[in-house]
This record gives structure tokens, sequence and C-alpha cells, in this order.
């Protein structure tokens, strides 16, 4: 799992799955800030393992490439959510409806993508927003 980071002190962390170094070179430029601790999946494999078992904190958002996956790879996204990860995913790609709600997707591009329409899901839609520590009682 590469990571890139301009801050221990992120505001939001980034999953990304995308195979293709042309997406993935687009989706790296799209979420180039310093608010974004960016890491980069391998495999979807890699993906569920740092999402559902890596220790805290966890990438708050799953950025992946839906058209780069088989039918095995998008079953096994499933886990996610069967293993608790409640996480926001944004898919690239073409992803059917029954997809779209058996993952709980909540925004889907497709191509071509465009500059700043990433940024753009992010920065708008309320994808990055503060999080507060509870305290302890």
């Amino acid at each position: 799992m590469a990571e890139r980071s301009g801050s221990d002190n992120a505001l939001v962390r980034v999953l990304v799955y995308a195979p293709s170094p042309s997406r993935s070179s687009w989706v790296e430029t799209e979420l180039d800030d310093k608010a974004v601790m960016l890491q980069i999946g391998f495999s979807v494999a890699q993906v569920v393992s740092a999402l559902v078992e890596d220790p805290p904190p966890r990438p708050q958002i799953l950025v992946a490439d839906f058209d780069d996956m088989d039918p095995g790879e998008l079953m096994h996204l499933h886990v996610l959510r069967e293993q608790g990860w409640f996480g926001r995913i944004i898919a690239l790609g073409d992803v059917p409806p029954t997809l779209r709600s058996s993952l709980s997707i909540e925004c889907v591009l497709g191509a071509p993508f465009v500059r700043d329409a990433l940024r753009d899901v992010l920065t708008t839609t309320g994808f990055i927003a503060p999080t507060t520590r509870m305290p302890i009682i």
C-alpha cells in the first residue's frame, strides 16, 4: 500500500483503487491537496484489508475504478459493508443501480473524467467534513 500525505494532520483519508495508469494519474491529480491523505491500493483484496483489518485511523473514503473490476472483485468488495466499514464510496466508471445500492455507493463519476470533477464532489457534497472527537465519559 503506497501512501502520500501533505501532513499528518490531514482532514480526510482517501483510499484509491484505480489500476489503469491514466485513471490513477487523474485521481491523484484531483486529490492533490494538503487536506487529503491519499493511499493507493494495488488490488481489491488489499483495499478490503486496509479498510476493515488495518488499525485505525482508516480511510473514510474509497475511490474505486469499477470498470477495471471483474465479477469476483465486485463481490469481494461487499466484505467492506459486511465487516462494518461505513465509509463513503465514490465509483469511477459504469456502475449498475443494483451494485450501487448493495455497496451504498454515494457518487458515480462516469467518463470522460474532466478536470476538477472529483475535487468538486469532495468539496461541494460534504464528503470532506471536519469531525469532532467524542469526549470520554
